[in-house]
């Protein structure tokens, strides 16, 4: 089976770029988030481990108001370290409000817009879905790609037009309506991958699709692939075919052993072979204990292979003699995934016979399962844990009103628990724990400056020694503005980073990775360890010559660095006056004049 790198799958082409891009998730991580924009704005993260600050500054700026994720709420997780510069997220992701008892949010899509570089007006759309989530877990998972085509060669998908007006419609990109998404999908054929025949995409959920599959006539081989599993849809695909059809599951150990402790019939009715993997690595989900930080994620290059930790695909494949069918998207083997419960993307298509192979030869692999005799364990705690997380992400709706010192979080209602036991405490992203008690619906944060604002607010919970966390969102009042912005990019960016910035503005190669890796605080690293800023700041500093030059290559390029000078160095000016940092009020002086005298010439 293919393989590809999902920065790959982002990163426009040679010569094109992102218009507009929707990212669907469960769950999801800043720090993966922040990938993604980079990826989108064409930065190449082969053999680095992560993007450089000037590049991410330029990507939130080229992004903003044109890129959307949507996670499910309660499922965002607390960055292991919160750079400020993270708050900015907030005005790129949304979460989906469900009741988690009944119903989740777990579509994963990408659906991306690119326009040539020579032609706005030219574009193309590429769309993936599959079982990925936008965090840094490492797991077997699967999907599916589709590149459009203008020239009418390529296959019509069916329901791929509604999906993509669906997530328009919940993403409310100001310039990216439901209608012309829905017209654009609908006039195109798509490239599928080679020997494949995508015959449908559904968006499924309340009110929306909903059924488990139906197996072509005279099913021969039958293979179901889902970490998640219940009895009634277990069953329900052990009668797929007839009494000759052979048929293969495999799924966690765990959710096997725990369906088999549930009734030791439910495999031998009509599986033939019950095969497992490990669980898979899912972040911000179940419980740590109190006293222990959750372990840092593992960071890789995105060239750097790792073995995948454990099961997260959902595959289901059907065959017989001439046909093979196959359902692959997000909807595990359940109830929740078929029934229109969850939101889920699934990809209806018939493949190739090296296809099947691959996915048959991947699954003999497999070890098979032998269930074991062991007493039922439930962690009270956890339990407690989750239906209070379920409770306060669904049912806990939290406003900020922003004073210039401090901000006043109020909830519409006290907090909906029903287990007195459990604790609740609230922090600004990467701010000290306050505790939340039952019997009030607000509380103050002092020491939030209005500049340093974010939708974002963390969630604690705790209980007998356990506890989980989410970053939840919360509207600020006044909402972030691009006041905001400016302040927590200006206090990102050094003066030398800044002006690496600009000349990077200036001159597209310039600095392209300049000001270190985007998530190291040692300025340092900009350009070494031990750097003599009076023999560097030279190279730094955008001479007269680069000026002129990108005036004359593209006006645009000198009008867009003269808008970010504008907007930041008196900031910058300011930070360094206070800091009393005599060399960056030197170096800014001086870059100052020399811009504000050619400025005043090309403007």
């Amino acid at each position: 089976m293919p393989t590809f790198s999902f920065t790959d799958l982002l990163r426009p082409p040679e010569g094109w770029k992102v218009e507009h891009a929707i990212l669907t998730t469960y769950s999801a991580d800043l720090v993966v988030i922040v990938t993604a924009l980079l990826a989108l704005t064409d930065c190449d993260l082969d053999y680095r481990r992560t993007g450089s600050r000037v590049e991410l500054v330029k990507a939130i700026e080229a992004l903003r108001g044109r890129v959307r994720v949507l996670a499910q709420a309660g499922h965002v997780a607390i960055p292991r370290t919160a750079h400020p510069i993270l708050k900015l997220l907030d005005q790129f992701l949304e979460t989906v409000v469900t009741d988690e008892n009944s119903s989740s949010w777990h579509p994963k899509v990408a659906l991306l817009r690119y326009h040539s570089l020579e032609d706005a007006t030219d574009r193309f759309w590429r769309v993936w879905l599959g079982s990925r989530n936008l965090t840094r877990a490492m797991n077997w998972e699967a999907g599916l790609i589709l590149t459009s085509r203008a020239d009418g060669r390529g296959q019509k998908v069916a329901g791929l037009a509604s999906l993509g007006a669906s997530l328009a419609g919940s993403a409310k990109l100001a310039r990216l309506s439901a209608a012309d998404v829905e017209k654009e999908l609908t006039a195109l054929t798509w490239e599928c991958p080679p020997g494949c025949e995508v015959q449908k995409v559904s968006l499924f959920g309340p009110e929306l699709a909903k059924g488990l599959p139906v197996p072509p006539a005279n099913t021969e081989r039958v293979f179901v692939v889902s970490p998640f599993l219940d009895s009634h849809t277990v069953r329900a695909m052990a009668t797929w075919g007839n009494a000759g059809t052979r048929r293969t599951l495999v799924s966690t150990a765990v959710e096997l052993q725990r369906l088999w402790q549930q009734d030791n019939s439910i495999f031998s009715a009509g599986f033939a072979s019950v095969c497992m993997l490990p669980l898979p690595d899912l972040p911000v989900e179940g419980a740590d204990l109190l006293e222990e930080e959750a372990p840092a994620a593992v960071e890789t290059a995105e060239s750097e292979e790792l073995q995948p930790a454990g099961l997260h695909a959902k595959l289901f494949l059907a065959t017989n003699r001439t046909q093979r069918q196959l359902w692959v998207g997000s909807a595990n083997a359940t109830d929740r995934g078929w029934a229109g419960r969850n939101y889920e993307a699934v990809a209806e298509m018939l493949i190739g016979r090296d296809t099947a192979n691959a996915l048959e030869e991947f699954i003999a692999t497999c070890e098979q399962f032998q269930p074991k005799s062991l007493p039922s364990t439930v962690d009270e705690n956890e339990q407690a844990l989750e239906q209070a997380r379920k409770l306060l992400a669904s049912g806990w709706p939290l406003r900020q009103l922003v004073g210039e010192d401090a901000v006043e979080v109020v909830a519409t209602l006290l907090p909906p628990l029903n287990n007195p036991a459990v604790q609740v405490e609230i922090a600004e992203l990467g701010g000290v724990w306050n505790l939340w008690p039952h019997d009030v619906n607000r509380i103050m944060l002092p020491g939030v400056r209005r500049s340093q604002r974010s939708d974002f607010l963390q969630i604690r919970l705790s209980c007998g020694g356990k506890m989980c966390a989410w970053l939840q969102r919360a509207p600020c009042d006044p909402p972030p503005d691009e006041g905001r912005d400016s302040a927590l990019i200006a206090q990102y960016l050094n003066p030398r980073t800044f002006l690496l910035w600009l000349r990077s503005l200036l001159d597209e190669e310039a600095a392209r990775t300049g000001g270190g890796d985007w998530d190291v605080d040692d300025d340092t690293r900009i350009i070494g360890t031990t750097p003599d800023w009076s023999k560097l700041e030279a190279d730094l500093m955008p001479t007269v010559e680069e000026i002129l030059r990108a005036w004359a290559r593209d006006s645009s390029a000198f009008i867009a660095a003269d808008e970010k000078v504008k907007a930041y160095l008196s900031e910058l000016q300011q930070r360094a006056r206070e800091s009393e940092a005599t060399a960056d009020v030197k170096l800014l002086q001086t870059f100052q004049m020399t811009w504000n005298t050619l400025a005043t010439e090309l403007r």
